[in-house]
């Protein structure tokens, strides 16, 4: 297979980009809203150079792509910046596949054999050392590799590539059934306490609802997401919580949901629900830990409230990213290990 490579500034003209897959992910979704056309053409720059798209061709089919952005303490978004991520490493670097702990890698079309795939994983990644060395990037960094993807991590490593552990990825296969299926779903011991837990919330007079987000929902999810920064330690800038929100909301038009808990008409607790190709990705989220005092508000937002909506539009994995590990493995949660993957580049 003869392979070409471009370098676009945008994926407008790459016709078949969102054709492509990620990964070897099993029950993983084989497509990642942060890496589709209309995520992509929104958000144009990160850092202080622009967004840039390797695309692969067999003569004029497209058969693999990867993004490139250039990252350093200058990236005005935090979750993007590579502070701490990689011990060892100073200075600019190029990301490669994705921008955050997000499922990210190269994507390639779903035909291609083992074979066709590595020779593609190969030349994108070839291309982007090229482009990092000629702009000065000390180290190219593939962030957030599922562990299972045993082709992709061994083509890198024959290119000279250090792993080191990334974070746990949570997904939830959902059961049919909404609400009453997912209860069903647990051995007798959690089924029963989940069912204890709606019953408390529901007599505590929480409503739970899944809305499609509105500006005013972005207005009042954002201090609550604040909140739970504030709780670990994290300083957020409530205007760029907001500007990240309204992002999802233009990029992914009506498919972008709030889950909300309220007491009294009051917002307590809050889940961003991205909806995308048939699959769920839980994002943003936050909650009034003073206000819900210690009802399990958490659970009714992040699994109990979804179930109902997640059976009705026939979705299959609910993506729950990292973090509260114990609380997603306890409902439900299978865990996908990640990696990180870098390479030094030689001066």
């Amino acid at each position: 297979m003869k392979l070409t490579v471009r370098v676009e500034p945008t994926v407008a003209g790459l016709a078949g980009w969102d054709g492509l897959v990620i990964g070897e992910g099993g029950y993983l979704p084989s497509h990642d809203p942060y890496l589709s056309t209309s995520f992509l053409r929104l958000v144009g720059l990160f850092g202080r150079a622009g967004s840039q798209y390797l695309a692969a061709f067999t003569g004029e089919r497209l058969v693999g792509g990867a993004t490139a952005q250039r990252v350093d303490e200058h990236v005005a978004d935090r979750t993007a910046r590579l502070d701490g991520l990689l011990p060892g490493t100073e200075g600019a670097a190029l990301a490669v596949g994705g921008l955050y702990d997000d499922r990210t890698g190269v994507l390639t079309e779903p035909a291609l054999s083992d074979q066709g795939r590595a020779a593609v994983i190969c030349q994108l990644f070839g291309e982007a050392e090229e482009i990092a060395r000629r702009d000065g990037e000390g180290f190219v960094v593939c962030r957030c590799v599922d562990s299972g993807d045993l082709l992709l991590r061994g083509v890198l490593r024959d290119r000279g590539y250090s792993e080191v552990p990334g974070l746990d990825h949570f997904v939830l296969v959902l059961p049919p059934g909404g609400l009453d299926g997912y209860v069903s779903s647990f051995a007798s011991r959690y089924r029963n306490k989940v069912r204890r837990e709606v019953r408390i919330l529901r007599e505590a007079g929480v409503v739970l609802s899944v809305e499609p987000m509105t500006q005013e929902l972005i207005a009042e999810a954002v201090p609550l997401v604040v909140n739970l920064h504030d709780r670990y330690g994290v300083v957020e800038d409530p205007d760029f919580v907001a500007a990240r929100m309204r992002v999802h909301c233009r990029a992914f038009k009506g498919s972008v949901y709030g889950v909300v808990a309220r007491t009294g008409g009051r917002a307590v607790g809050f889940m961003e629900l991205v909806v995308h190709r048939g699959n769920g990705w839980a994002r943003h989220a936050g909650f009034d830990y003073q206000a819900q005092g210690r009802l399990p508000v958490y659970f009714g937002v992040m699994f109990y409230a979804v179930m109902d909506f997640a059976a009705e539009r026939g979705l299959g994995v609910l993506d729950y990213s990292w973090g509260s590990d114990g609380a997603k493995r306890e409902r439900g949660c299978q865990v996908r290990p990640t990696v990180r993957l870098f390479k030094v580049l030689s001066t």
